[in-house]
């Protein structure tokens, strides 16, 4: 016997999340749901492509969602909606008593779901994705494990070749909503220095990641992660994008513009921007992506430092088409939710993944996914 899933939003995280569920996580049933009439016929054309008529998949109007009905029909809910309508989306669970969790990436809207869950036993899983998600349970994994104090966490989706920065000067392509990035090239980073947790500006400095790659602060992650590492042990934490370089000598001329400083605005027009710039729009019939994570552990000893590494390199899938961010970011959010109704275990109220999980058994999930792209 299977689970009937709920994934709200059927964008490009969205699809690639259906895909998953029905081909890794015991899927009876997904029920797909989005306002966007053109969203659920292009969901609809991908996945019957990619799928054929695998398992029943009901795509449905969030206008014709009825939530006493949706609570009757799905043992899970996984948002791959755009991170404002999360907390609307934890409330609605909280109240059907349906186990919920998320794709994150917004401090803020974490820190509403917490105050929407507090008190209450149904299980709200904010920051599934790939960072903050994949790289988080990663980390914790690493300190559980082997006692790592030290821990650095890099993670980037970008273009597999760097595009002509005469033509593209961000040398960049979007892969996910723009708010999304505004988000993370804003606000403050958490970390850990010498045992307390400090909050660095986003795109304050950046550093060399390798001969081609850069990679600088952003607030993906909410101050969660780091609260727990600490409760785990670890003296020292950071967490960076990465990205070509030369890519945040751009950014930081939109900061001098006043764009990325917290004006809702002014960020919106830059969103509006963003979204209608074709040099950055990700085709996937043009374009392949890759997706690097790198995740690196060390127990400082008094002598030999012993060190480990977690690191995913990723690129599009040439037989599906999903693109290297769709798959990794999708994945975080359907292993979480396989974990939430399977068995593994589901926390009794708010939490993040990293506290809960079975991190061998989570990691070990995205290793057989990442044996599935060709």
């Amino acid at each position: 016997m299977g689970y009937t899933y709920a994934v709200f939003g059927l964008g490009r995280q969205g699809t690639a999340a259906v895909y998953d569920l029905v081909r890794n996580c015991e899927a009876d049933r997904v029920i797909g749901i989005d306002p966007v009439d053109d969203m659920r016929d292009a969901a609809a054309d991908r996945l019957k492509a990619v799928l054929g008529a695998a398992v029943p998949i009901q795509l449905v109007d969030n206008a014709a969602l009825d939530w006493r009905w949706l609570s009757g029909q799905c043992d899970v809910v996984l948002s791959c909606a755009p991170y404002r309508y999360n907390p609307e989306i934890a409330r609605h669970c909280v109240q059907a008593g349906l186990p919920m969790c998320d794709l994150g990436g917004n401090p803020d809207v974490v820190a509403e779901q917490q105050r929407l869950a507090a008190g209450k036993r149904v299980p709200v899983v904010p920051e599934c994705g790939l960072s903050p998600g994949i790289s988080n349970v990663a980390a914790v994994h690493l300190a559980r494990t082997h006692q790592a104090d030290r821990i650095t966490v890099r993670c980037g989706g970008l273009p597999q070749t760097p595009p002509d920065p005469t033509e593209n000067p961000l040398q960049y392509k979007l892969v996910f909503d723009p708010q999304g990035l505004i988000s993370e090239y804003s606000g403050a980073c958490p970390s850990i220095e010498d045992g307390e947790i400090r909050f660095l500006p986003a795109c304050e400095f950046a550093e060399d990641f390798d001969e081609d790659h850069e990679c600088f602060p952003t607030s993906n992650n909410a101050p969660q992660v780091a609260e727990y590492l600490l409760e785990c042990g670890v003296r020292w934490y950071n967490y960076m994008t990465i990205r070509y370089k030369g890519h945040l000598a751009r950014v930081e001329g939109l900061r001098v513009l006043g764009y990325l400083r917290g004006d809702a605005e002014l960020d919106k027009q830059l969103r509006a921007a963003l979204m209608d710039n074709e040099t950055l729009r990700y085709d996937p019939a043009r374009d392949r992506d890759k997706v690097i994570l790198l995740v690196r552990g060390t127990r400082e000893s008094g002598g030999l430092s012993p060190s480990w590494e977690y690191r995913i390199d990723v690129a599009a899938d040439h037989r599906t088409g999903f693109s290297a961010m769709e798959l990794t970011t999708s994945w975080g959010g359907t292993v979480v939710a396989h974990h939430l109704v399977n068995g593994q275990g589901a926390p009794d109220g708010f939490s993040t993944p990293e506290r809960f999980v079975d991190t061998t058994w989570f990691l070990n999930e995205i290793d057989r996914r990442l044996k599935q792209v060709s």
